[in-house]
């Protein structure tokens, strides 16, 4: 109710705004086209104008008749004619464009339809009502479990996301597709959006599916390699290179689960080239005290440990435990990416067992990487997440 009561209130406020501007013009050109009461004709029209369709013609209609009674020849109602065309013309393209287009989230086909179904029903009290009533069929339709139809039939949202649309594409092993999705999306994003805003949302629903018994492994095995053959041919944004104190530094990427968690870590790499880092990534599951012993012969600066939502966090939870008492100075970055709707509230868990950052998008885990490699020891452990 909420949500359909915003909805209304905007758009008749904005109407409002839009009526009013469209009344001053009307009295304007009135007046200096010598029709009679033009202050009066402007309200009028103003006033009509909140009744969908007709409410125009209605406006229109009455000043060109005044003008064929009251003034003298054809040219002069003509030009009335005319001036009502242009104004409404340029209220309907640029006015109601500019100001108030899809704020009641209605399409324009099922508002002709429901003005058409109210008015029928209701009579002049449903035309009036036309809009407000569709808004909160649109609104139940998104909200209320069993009639989504309803929102999809009437709103004028797309009627799948880009991300899921992309999924959708994967799943029915259309590359091609799913490849031009991606080229679409990259004209449109900054370069490096399409990480977060694309690929990674697609490996989430994956797992998610997979793990409800929507999707077999197999299935989602395919949706990371049709992903891993795309991530290829993506273009980079990187920024200019530049020295850090001490060196680059040096960050181990681990996958805590399977291919999708190495998958991303991939990504990671591509979005962390052009910074002084470098990120070694194994997909070998090893133990703790094997990963301590890996650790500490590499002489990493940093550890991300890439875990997939929906995935429970607990596995990565005890992991960074046993690590952060093994390796009080190990900077653990855990990377907890997914589109905000499959977030969990994991963050707190992970910070309370000793990881140093807990990040929610892959740009979100770049910058705290980043950060670490230009201030070098610099850096202390502040325990801060940097969830995007």
């Amino acid at each position: 109710m909420t949500e359909a009561s915003l909805r209304v209130s905007k758009q008749l406020l904005l109407q409002t705004l839009v009526n009013v501007i469209y009344g001053v013009l009307c009295v304007t050109g009135l007046y200096f086209l010598g029709v009679p009461f033009p202050l009066f004709w402007g309200a009028v029209g103003a006033a009509l104008r909140f009744i969908p369709y007709l409410g125009p013609i209605a406006a229109a209609g009455g000043p060109i008749l005044l003008s064929l009674a009251a003034l003298s020849g054809w040219t002069r109602p003509l030009e009335v004619a005319g001036f009502y065309v242009v104004v409404e013309t340029f209220t309907n393209l640029v006015l109601e464009t500019a100001l108030y287009a899809g704020a009641a989230g209605v399409s324009q086909v099922a508002l002709l339809v429901a003005v058409a179904f109210w008015t029928w029903l209701w009579g002049p009290l449903g035309l009036l009502m036309a809009t407000p009533m569709t808004v909160v069929l649109v609104v139940i339709g998104k909200h209320v479990p069993g009639v989504e139809l309803l929102g999809t039939l009437l709103s004028d949202a797309p009627p799948l996301s880009a991300d899921t649309n992309y999924y959708q594409r994967l799943l029915a092993r259309d590359q091609a597709e799913a490849a031009d999705l991606v080229d679409r999306f990259v004209s449109s994003q900054p370069a490096n959006a399409v990480y977060d805003g694309l690929l990674m949302p697609a490996l989430n629903y994956a797992e998610r599916d997979r793990l409800e018994g929507r999707l077999t492994p197999d299935e989602e095995i395919a949706v990371i390699e049709t992903t891993r053959d795309l991530l290829e041919g993506l273009p980079l944004e990187t920024p200019a290179p530049s020295p850090a104190i001490g060196g680059p530094l040096r960050v181990l990427g681990y996958a805590a689960n399977g291919g999708s968690d190495e998958l991303a870590l991939r990504m990671l790499a591509r979005l962390l080239r052009g910074l002084p880092i470098d990120i070694d990534i194994t997909d070998t599951r090893l133990l703790t005290s094997e990963l301590v012993a890996h650790l500490q012969a590499g002489a990493y600066g940093a550890l991300c440990i890439a875990d997939l939502p929906p995935s429970p966090p607990s596995k990565t939870r005890y992991m960074v435990k046993k690590l952060r008492a093994a390796l009080p100075d190990l900077r653990i970055a855990v990377g907890r990416w997914a589109p905000a709707e499959l977030g969990d509230d994991g963050e707190r868990a992970l910070m309370e067992a000793g990881a140093s950052n807990v990040s929610s998008t892959l740009l979100a885990m770049r910058t705290y990487l980043g950060e670490l490699a230009h201030v070098g020891t610099a850096v202390t452990e502040s325990g801060n997440s940097d969830a995007a």
